[in-house]
């Protein structure tokens, strides 16, 4: 008989929930653990199905959690019910309680009409990858690539701008114009949304330009990571490779005076543009790492 027992959705549990995903963001580049009140949050939306998530306990201690989000999708051209999901996350030795969350959250989603379920892997996030693979998931698509930059290697690059900080006040049209037209698909509120966003990051670390007199040739924001002593390169828009490479040169040498020992990006390289970038980002010390990819299985 099992010590692990698996109980519905409590929303006294959402504590304990984040405590267990911390110990994962902590460890993993491509992974952020949503905080306790952002989640209570999240869980009281209307849309929210709470027989999609589900909780180990071994004892009066939760071990372990899983869940899922369901969307109708048009696959062959008819709707069909996928469901994506992390999958479980379980304390370290209590990885017996993988797989029965697995299970006991494929049968759920069945009794809801899911006929797919996908997850977002990486092999950078422990066995994960691997682990997908062996309940039967395959590859169906590269969401994105991911590099990483060791900070004692950084490899500097400058050129005769000089680079200063972000002022929102005087720079934020500027920023907004530059961004639509590097990515003209992002507009009106979602422009607006993430511009400011942006701005006011609690976690950024340096956001900086470089003007020549008031116009902005080029920007770059960065961010402390969800792992330890990770930084992340969260915005770069500029009008030549040069100017970029000097910004990230930039940026990377901030985050090694305050202690970081890496930083990552995130690229699409399906995107001419990200692909383009991939070689400034390389060319100051960045290497590629791996893929961020999405793996699905029919249940």
């Amino acid at each position: 008989m099992s010590d692990y027992v698996i109980k519905p959705y409590n929303e006294s549990y959402i504590e304990k929930q984040v405590e267990i995903g911390n110990t994962f963001a902590n460890r993993w580049i491509a992974y952020g653990q949503t905080q306790v009140e952002q989640l209570k949050e999240r869980y009281s939306a209307d849309d929210f199905d709470p027989e999609t998530r589900l909780y180990c306990f071994k004892g009066e201690e939760m071990v372990g959690f899983i869940g899922a989000n369901i969307a109708e999708v048009e696959e062959d051209e008819k709707k069909i019910k996928r469901a994506q999901s992390r999958l479980a996350f379980v304390l370290p030795g209590n990885e017996g309680a993988f797989d029965l969350l697995y299970n006991q959250l494929v049968e759920v989603l069945k009794k809801k009409g899911v006929v797919e379920i996908e997850t977002p892997q990486t092999i950078l996030n422990d066995n994960y990858y691997e682990l997908a693979e062996k309940l039967g998931f395959a590859k169906t698509r590269t969401a994105g690539d991911l590099f990483l930059c060791d900070l004692s290697k950084l490899n500097p690059f400058e050129t005769e701008h000089e680079i200063v900080d972000y002022n929102h006040e005087t720079d934020v049209k500027q920023v907004r114009t530059m961004l639509n037209a590097a990515y003209p698909n992002l507009t009106g509120d979602n422009l607006e949304t993430y511009v400011n966003r942006i701005a006011n990051n609690p976690n950024l670390v340096s956001y900086r330009v470089i003007k020549d007199g008031d116009e902005i040739l080029a920007y770059c924001a960065t961010t402390s990571g969800n792992a330890e002593a990770t930084g992340q390169t969260s915005l770069l828009v500029g009008k030549s490779s040069d100017l970029k490479r000097h910004l990230i040169s930039d940026a990377l040498t901030t985050l090694k005076d305050k202690g970081f020992k890496q930083a990552i990006i995130f690229l699409n390289l399906n995107l001419e543009l990200e692909k383009e970038e991939a070689e400034d980002f390389k060319a100051v010390g960045f290497e590629h790492a791996a893929s961020y990819d999405f793996l699905r299985k029919k249940l």
